[in-house]
């Protein structure tokens, strides 16, 4: 662990060095925990980190993350808004199923005349969390 806090560190101060030379207009993390971010302010010469990238969702909403980064000053940005695509069929099945199938959220869905997908992103938005949806069907894009 010791030597990961080290390695974050050391990648921040490179990252830093780029935003200072002019080659970036921001920099971030992703995946970083509110324990990873804490330990990054000690070294960082520059803070806030832009964005931190994570997976977040009503199955796993990362509720401490979101305040501590609001705190901070940090724009979370969601990848896998949809419920984990990437998560196991067994893992969704022991969670409830697919979020874009779930009851509340095709109940939603049917109220406002959106899509499950709608639902879903706009419950992170409503959260001042920026999301990046994934697809794989042109349909859905546009």
């Amino acid at each position: 662990r010791e030597n990961l806090q080290a390695l974050r560190a050391e990648t921040w101060r490179a990252f830093e060095d780029l935003l200072k030379s002019g080659k970036c207009r921001a920099i971030g993390v992703s995946n970083f925990t509110v324990a990873h971010l804490k330990a990054l302010k000690k070294t960082a010469t520059i803070w806030p980190p832009a964005v931190n990238q994570v997976e977040l969702h009503p199955y796993h909403p990362q509720s401490e993350l979101i305040s501590y980064c609001a705190e901070e000053g940090i724009q979370l940005q969601a990848y896998a808004s949809l419920g984990g695509q990437d998560a196991g069929v067994g893992k969704l099945r022991d969670l409830g199923g697919s979020l874009l199938h779930r009851e509340e959220v095709v109940a939603l869905s049917k109220k406002y005349g959106v899509s499950c997908a709608a639902v879903l992103l706009k419950w992170a938005l409503q959260q001042n969390i920026a999301v990046i949806p994934k697809s794989s069907k042109l349909a859905h894009m546009t």
